[in-house]
C-alpha cells in the first residue's frame, strides 16, 4: 500500500498544476478552484482500486476534477458573487495586455474547458471527450468554435 500511495502523491504532484487549472477554467474563481482539486484528490485517493489501468491515471484524475467542479457550479448557481469580475469575451480590450490565457478564461462553457485541457494540458481529443462525457465530433466543433472565438477577441 506505502508504494501506491508514494505513486498517488506523485503523480497529484505533477498534475496539480494542470488539475487547478481545470477547474479554474470551469469555476472561475481561485477559491473554489482549490476547493474542488483538494476535493478530487481526496475522492480519487479514496476511490483509487476504481482505476485499473495505471496509464490512464491522468484522463482519471482530470474527469474527477471536472466533475466535482462542475458540481460545485451547480450548487453555486443561486448565489451572485458581486465581487466576482465576468468580463464578456467580446468586450475585452486589445490594448489592456490581454493575454491568451485571459482570452481563454472570457470563452463560455464548454469552449474554456475544451481549449484549456487541449491546449494547455496536452490531452488528446479522444482524453477530452472521455473527460468531459461529449462525443469526438462534439470536442473537434468546440476547439473550432473556441479557436475562433479567441481570434475575434485578440484579432489574429
Amino acid at each position: 500500500m506505502l508504494n501506491l500511495k508514494n505513486w498517488f502523491c506523485d503523480n497529484i504532484k505533477n498534475l496539480e498544476n494542470g488539475m487547478y487549472r481545470l477547474s479554474y477554467s470551469i469555476l472561475k474563481n481561485e477559491e473554489d478552484a482549490k476547493d474542488a482539486v483538494q476535493e478530487a484528490i481526496y475522492n480519487a485517493y479514496k476511490n483509487l482500486e476504481t482505476l485499473k489501468d495505471k496509464r490512464k491515471f491522468k484522463s482519471w484524475i482530470y474527469k474527477i476534477v471536472a466533475n466535482t467542479s462542475f458540481e460545485i457550479l451547480r450548487n453555486k448557481k443561486n448565489y451572485i458573487d458581486i465581487e466576482q469580475e465576468n468580463i464578456p469575451a467580446e468586450k475585452i480590450d486589445i490594448d489592456t495586455n490581454l493575454t491568451l490565457w485571459k482570452a481563454v478564461q472570457g470563452l463560455e462553457q464548454p469552449y474554456r474547458t475544451t481549449i484549456t485541457l487541449f491546449y494547455y494540458e496536452d490531452m488528446s481529443i479522444k482524453e477530452i471527450s472521455e473527460i468531459t462525457g461529449s462525443k469526438v465530433d462534439a470536442i473537434k466543433k468546440q476547439l473550432s468554435r473556441g479557436r475562433d472565438k479567441i481570434k475575434e477577441v485578440i484579432d489574429i
